[in-house]
């Protein structure tokens, strides 16, 4: 074989400072309700709860008036945001506006009870006091969003609340540590003082990885690993102590993550061959030129333009997305941080390619992709093997604002394998998931998007190519970043995906970009 070598908005927020365009209310009794003041002479809405009805009354000047008729406490808790808009402390009531998503606004120990949400939504949380949030020793959860339409628990992460009490970062006992997808970390350093009086030779780590990580990687003794995907992944650490006959333990967790836009590309592998070929594929912001397999082509970046060998040869050209002259955290071409250089995160690359970064001397492509899959090995569980079976994954370290990026998956060949497989993609902003495509979130009842063996027959053409979804960067006045990932659909349920043919995805770029992102 010659080649080679793939309305939901869920909105994010990576800054511990509250800011609101639209402000969410409660009753004094707990039942929500949304109250919204547009700005320079607009009229803002109304909506009926069960203790009373909230009117927004027209609004002038930057942050308007609001009156209420009968709603208990609500008018001084939306007071209070509209007076101090990037607030960062607990407050009266639960608050629902994008701005406020993730964060325990009335310090419950709950995050968004009874806020609406569209079911398959991903989002981070953080329980407890918002103003802990980002300091040492404090991690985010995640919540996924119900098929009742309202946000689920508030799970894994570090939280502000007992028995976490993440402020309190007692680094002397087993605790919380992170890292950057493919580092190498030393896991011992989790465990605190905690081994101070292990039995030599008895001291043992387990890693339990994320949901959806097909293939877990070992433990390389004594206590390094490398995690290849990013989430929350679970170590325990077991040890003998003198004169104890039962073993002792404790657990911990391992944050992984990387700054800016990463996407994650995974489906299903079996030990009984070594598998099929799906590819990443993630477009150029802006540019409507169509996609391209091979011959690889700028606006598209996957496995034939942007890899390493293809960036540092130039043939074919490169994608030169950004200006070449900006600075971070300007949306850059090339990034190097030569202070700092663990800060160079594509230095860590598997396969060797991680060195051959380092070599050039350049620093971080962006876009880039980091690991290509063609074939693997599924019992292999050292990840520093060439037949691991990684995801593949594309970054963007300094996304642009505002500006849409779309991703999709082409089926490049089925290797004569007879069976269907189920891509899904990972999105995650700033470290924090913010979209899990594929797995559900499409058709009624949900149902994971499918490949059928026969949607790869050919090798590289006439194959089955999902455009899945567009995501932006927005930046609002009070430095708080949100990520909005919109996926596409093929029909105006907002049910079906858009599974189309590669021919027609090389030859016409569709659908239109959506307005950008205010």
């Amino acid at each position: 074989m010659s080649r080679r070598r793939i309305h939901v908005t869920l909105t994010l927020m990576f800054a511990s400072s509250w800011c609101v365009a639209v402000a969410n209310g409660c009753s004094a009794a707990g039942t929500k309700i949304d109250v919204t003041g547009t700005g320079t002479g607009g009229v803002g809405g109304a909506l009926s709860s069960s203790t009373g009805t909230a009117h927004a009354s027209s609004s002038t000047g930057q942050g308007g008036m609001i009156s209420f008729l009968d709603s208990g406490n609500a008018p001084d808790a939306v007071a209070d945001v509209i007076t101090n808009p990037c607030k960062s402390e607990c407050g009266p009531v639960e608050l629902c506006d994008p701005a406020h998503l993730g964060f325990d606004d009335n310090c419950n120990g709950l995050v968004d009870e009874g806020c609406a949400c569209t079911p398959g939504s991903v989002h981070w949380c953080f329980e407890g006091d918002p103003s802990y949030r980002n300091t040492p020793g404090c991690y985010d959860g995640t919540e996924t969003c119900s098929e009742l339409g309202i946000w689920g628990p508030c799970l894994g992460g570090v939280q502000a609340v007992p028995p976490d009490n993440c402020f309190v970062n007692n680094v002397s006992a087993c605790h919380a540590i992170s890292a950057a997808p493919y580092a190498t970390i030393q896991l011992q350093s989790g465990v605190g003082a905690f081994d101070a009086n292990a039995v030599p030779g008895s001291e043992s780590y387990t890693v339990q990885c994320p949901a959806g990580v097909s293939q877990c990687p070992a433990v390389m003794l004594p206590d390094s690993y490398e995690a290849l995907q990013s989430g929350e992944y679970t170590v325990t650490y077991s040890k003998s102590v003198a004169g104890n006959p039962n073993p002792m333990s404790c657990t911990f967790p391992l944050f992984v993550g990387a700054p800016g836009l990463r996407f994650e590309l995974s489906w299903e592998h079996t030990t009984a061959d070594p598998g099929v070929d799906l590819d990443l594929h993630v477009h150029q912001p802006v540019n409507t030129q169509p996609w391209a397999v091979s011959p690889g082509e700028p606006q598209d970046c996957t496995w034939s333009s942007c890899k390493f060998d293809t960036i540092e040869t130039g043939l074919p050209p490169a994608p030169q997305w950004f200006p070449t002259l900006n600075m971070v955290p300007q949306p850059v071409n090339w990034d190097l941080d030569l202070v700092t250089p663990s800060n160079n995160t594509c230095y860590n690359d598997p396969r060797g390619v991680g060195a051959m970064w380092a070599a050039f001397g350049k620093g971080c492509h962006n876009p880039r992709q980091d690991v290509d899959n063609i074939t693997c090995d599924f019992s292999v569980t050292n990840p520093n093997d060439p037949s691991f079976c990684t995801p593949e994954n594309t970054n963007i370290d300094y996304p642009p604002d505002k500006e849409w990026i779309r991703v999709g998956v082409h089926y490049y060949w089925n290797h004569n394998e007879t069976y269907a497989v189920h891509p899904e993609i990972k999105i995650f902003c700033n470290g924090a998931l913010s979209a899990d495509l594929g797995p559900q979130g499409f058709y009624s009842p949900t149902a994971p998007v499918t490949f059928d063996s026969s949607d790869g027959m050919g090798s590289g053409t006439g194959n089955r190519f999902w455009i899945a979804a567009d995501v932006a960067f927005s930046t609002d006045a009070c430095g708080a970043t949100t990520c909005i990932v919109q996926p596409i659909y093929s029909d105006a349920t907002n049910l079906t995906p858009l599974l189309t043919l590669d021919t027609a995805a090389k030859a016409l770029f569709a659908p239109a970009w959506p307005p950008a992102p205010q």
